[in-house]
């Protein structure tokens, strides 16, 4: 079985433009200056050691906080789905049911017949969000972002513990996808298999990469330097 993106819309060629941006911790500049765009299909890994500002810069992306210095821009006709780390985006006491029939106006059987893609089995779809796996709610979560109508989807490490056939099912998702994808991640098997580009956050700035060796070429390193 195939997963469905026939609901996600095209938006503008321009996802994100990003002009002198810069983060402050605890009075100390994690990155300064930073100037970098995404385009339409690009499906960029954010990379950087822990503490270095990814889920911030995340969430300046997708709007839920603002950089102490500079502008983020959201193209045209561009709908961010964000999916955080803390998965704050789900109703813990409904069931997976009730919000992905909310999400699109679905009947049950056309909500059951899509969790089923995304690795809901038996009795899963009933159980109320707070009961499930992290993994299942990851896969929840993705699945109604989707539905909502996200063309940009900006993931904080969505693989954490996420067991093999959950990767897996994860994997293909994003791989049909249509859209825009930004994601903190680390797995390096990932990156290759997914990433058409790499930011990398270090030296207090965050700089563009083709992939991971030319990282490697210019750190010494299959990651940013800590």
């Amino acid at each position: 079985m195939k997963l469905d993106f026939g609901r996600t819309p095209r938006g503008g060629s321009r996802v994100l433009l990003l002009e002198d941006v810069g983060h402050e911790y605890d009075g100390r500049w994690l990155y300064q200056d930073v100037n970098l765009a995404l385009e339409h299909g690009e499906r960029v890994a954010l990379l950087g050691p822990n503490g270095c500002g990814k889920s911030t810069l995340l969430k300046f992306v997708a709007g839920q906080a603002i950089p102490a210095l500079g502008s983020v821009r959201v193209g045209e006709n561009i709908k961010v789905g964000y999916m955080p780390q803390d998965q704050v985006g789900l109703d813990w006491r409904r069931s997976a049911l009730e919000m992905v029939r909310q999400a699109a106006d679905l009947t049950e059987t056309e909500a059951r017949t899509l969790l089923h893609l995304y690795l809901f089995e038996g009795d899963e779809p009933l159980l109320p969000a707070g009961s499930l796996s992290y993994g299942q709610r990851s896969r929840l979560l993705l699945a109604i972002l989707v539905l909502e109508g996200a063309n940009f989807l900006v993931l904080d490490e969505p693989m954490n513990h996420l067991d093999i056939p959950s990767r897996e099912r994860f994997e293909e998702a994003l791989e049909a996808f249509p859209g825009t994808v930004l994601m903190a991640v680390h797995d390096r098997a990932f990156i290759d298999r997914h990433a058409t580009a790499i930011w990398a956050i270090e030296s207090r700035s965050v700089h563009r990469y083709a992939d991971r060796s030319e990282l490697h070429s210019f750190t010494g390193t299959g990651s940013p330097r800590e």
